[in-house]
């Protein structure tokens, strides 16, 4: 018996796969375009924003920095430094270590971060409140278009001379010996 197979042409495997992958990204671009996302703001928007009702300014560092010690104070070697300590006038803090305890949703509640409110979330740099962000989102099921994140955060406020922090008595910011010494010797060289 002689038996022919019937193989079926496919076209070359270099054309198929660059036609899928380019469909593949072309739907996930356009996935990631229309799905809500959680918004950067500036510190014009904090300021019009914070005092008003519906919105929760929330600092997301420890209580301590928040109460007015300046962060990385007590190391040798910080990773940035310029912060002071104390917060933006009108914000409440939760830490964002509070958010890996059991009654994480009682005590965010408990403090007024609630689905129905626009939160604005602030830290030192930014990078903090963008991981606070996304636990509030992917954990605890908020709205990515209610979660605002100040990107510049308390660097950016301090940017502006008649911004104020409170408590009044907070931390100046912290500088190394090591970053202050590198600062003469370049103002040396600029003379």
């Amino acid at each position: 018996m002689d038996i022919q197979l019937k193989l079926k042409k496919y076209p070359p495997l270099d054309i198929v796969a660059p036609v899928v992958f380019s469909l593949v990204f072309a739907v996930t671009m356009l996935y990631s375009h229309f799905e809500p996302h959680v918004q950067d703001v500036d510190m014009i928007y904090v300021m019009s924003h914070k005092d008003e009702p519906g919105f929760v300014l929330l600092d997301v560092r420890d209580e301590d920095i928040y109460d007015g010690r300046a962060p990385f104070s007590h190391l040798k070697v910080p990773p940035f430094e310029g912060v002071p300590g104390g917060h933006i006038p009108s914000a409440i803090n939760f830490p964002f270590s509070d958010l890996n305890v059991a009654a994480a949703s009682a005590a965010l509640a408990k403090v007024g971060v609630t689905k129905d409110k626009t939160i604005i979330l602030y830290c030192n740099t930014g990078g903090l409140s963008t991981r606070f962000a996304d636990n509030l989102v992917r954990r605890f099921n908020f709205s990515p278009s209610r979660i605002k994140n100040y990107r510049g955060s308390i660097r950016d406020w301090i940017s502006r001379p008649q911004n104020r922090l409170l408590p009044e008595d907070h931390d100046e910011p912290y500088y190394s010996q090591k970053y202050i010494y590198e600062l003469n010797l370049s103002s040396k060289t600029m003379k």
